[in-house]
């Protein structure tokens, strides 16, 4: 069983309803659930949740930090105090969220990851990415093996050198030849729409999505970005 946590988006409401509200929305997912005759057949997600979106919090919107419509959960699940920062919060109305600085610096970040790989690699031959010594072994992994292809792709002088190199390995990330090549507007979308995510989003009208993919990924973006000002998006972590 692990710990997760889903975005629950509300209706406009009291901020002192919040928690019931998300437990009414949260209900027909409960594992523990009693299913009646005529009920919708729902795959289960949980068995407990708490309001807590450590490491997820959102961002407020500057000038809002104590506003009283926002949420913040309290104690963590194992029932210890948190300490939220003032320009952070678990939830809250959709307009007092920040949901632009976020996506803003995961473009910055994804466009100087870009830039600085460009600058490094061109000063080397051309390599080739993991992935294509890796089908090699795939495709004859008697004659080709995995520890061969590994030790093939990191003995090219564009990767040794890289590997060498641990303050430009920490800006660009893994496998920088198949992510930073050559598009870079395909990086920074793919940067911009996994800055915002949870592990699932539960929508207005009740349905809950498992964020798995790029997709999924996007269609989340979209839809917080596209609530009603007043409508309430929240972090919940659940146990499932």
């Amino acid at each position: 069983m692990a710990k997760e946590r889903v975005t629950v988006c509300l209706p406009p409401r009291d901020p002192g309803d919040v928690v019931q509200a998300i437990g009414a929305a949260m209900a027909p997912f409960d594992y523990n659930r009693d299913v009646g005759v005529g009920d919708p057949d729902l795959e289960t997600w949980w068995d407990y949740w708490q309001i807590d979106g450590a490491g997820c919090e959102f961002l407020v919107v500057p000038g809002y930090e104590d506003d009283p419509r926002l949420i913040r959960g309290a104690k963590t699940l194992s029932g210890e105090p948190r300490n939220v920062p003032p320009a952070l919060c678990d939830g809250g109305p959709r307009a007092l969220l920040d949901l632009d600085t976020p996506r803003a610096q995961a473009a910055a970040r994804a466009r100087r990851a870009f830039e600085a790989w460009q600058e490094f690699a061109s000063a080397y031959p051309p390599g080739q990415a993991f992935g294509d010594f890796r089908a090699r072994h795939l495709a004859d992994p008697e004659s080709y093996s995995q520890a061969q292809a590994l030790e093939d792709y990191r003995g090219q002088p564009v990767i040794a050198a890289f590997l060498e190199n641990p303050e430009l390995e920490e800006i660009v990330g893994g496998d920088p030849i198949a992510r930073l090549s050559d598009d870079l507007d395909g990086l920074v979308r793919h940067a911009v729409d996994a800055a915002l995510p949870s592990n699932a989003l539960l929508t207005l009208d009740g349905r809950w999505l498992d964020v798995a993919n790029a997709e999924r990924r996007r269609y989340f973006s979209d839809y917080l970005i596209g609530l009603p000002a007043d409508a309430y998006a929240v972090r919940v972590l659940y146990h499932g």
